[in-house]
């Protein structure tokens, strides 16, 4: 089943609320909640969602410089990995290149923490495949993921990586939210993505616990005759 992670912005003016909806969102079944943008200290933050969830992924993002400073950024994953019971991933922020992803990679598995790197397209992918945990593609649409993927996967074989590949993709929700989840979220699924990345969206607790639910009454109606 595809996932879905949210993106959610570290600014916020009630504390009690942020804490709230993030909570919310892991219990009606979020897989991811990723920490995007500029605003409170995302350390901090995380440390308190590892408080109030349980379930969703927690993704904290890492800059270049943290990188440079190895021990502190460790020290930081680790413990943020003790206090969600091994759910936080590390992302790449857009200033990591070059051997600053190898460090931190490097940094991640001493950690047993996974790392996620943005591409921007299929060679990017193709290259960053043969070493990552998992890919957040920025632009894919599933006609372009599914190419790429195989891709990937072919370079991912030849550099003797047997482990799975995990792919997000960054997206929206259409004006269309409900048209939006029952095709082109199925479609991502088939072309090979393990999760859709989306912004924080008032619309989203809804289709997380109610969007399958027209499907189903087709169903039974189909049966029903």
């Amino acid at each position: 089943m595809l996932k879905i992670g949210v993106r959610l912005s570290p600014r916020f003016e009630d504390a009690g609320e942020y804490l709230a909806e993030a909570r919310a969102l892991d219990a009606a079944g979020i897989a991811a909640i990723w920490l995007d943008g500029e605003g409170h200290d995302p350390w901090m933050l995380l440390s308190s969602l590892a408080a109030v969830t349980g379930r969703a992924r927690l993704v904290v993002p890492v800059t270049a410089a943290e990188g440079r400073a190895p021990a502190v950024l460790e020290r930081r994953l680790t413990t943020l990995t003790r206090l969600s019971r091994g759910r936080v991933t590390a992302g790449l922020g857009p200033d990591v290149a070059g051997s600053d992803v190898e460090r931190l990679l490097a940094i991640g598995r001493q950690c047993d923490c996974p790392v996620i790197v943005p591409v921007r397209d299929t060679p990017h992918a193709c290259a960053a495949g043969c070493v990552a945990d998992a890919l957040l593609s920025l632009h894919d649409t599933p006609e372009q993921l599914g190419p790429a993927r195989t891709a990937v996967q072919q370079r991912r074989e030849q550099a003797g990586r047997k482990e799975p590949l995990e792919w997000w993709v960054r997206a929206t929700i259409p004006a269309d939210a409900g048209a939006w989840w029952r095709t082109i979220r199925p479609a991502f699924a088939i072309a090979g993505a393990t999760g859709l990345l989306v912004p924080a969206d008032p619309r989203l607790l809804d289709l997380l616990r109610n969007g399958d639910e027209e499907d189903d009454r087709s169903d039974l109606q189909l049966a029903q005759g």
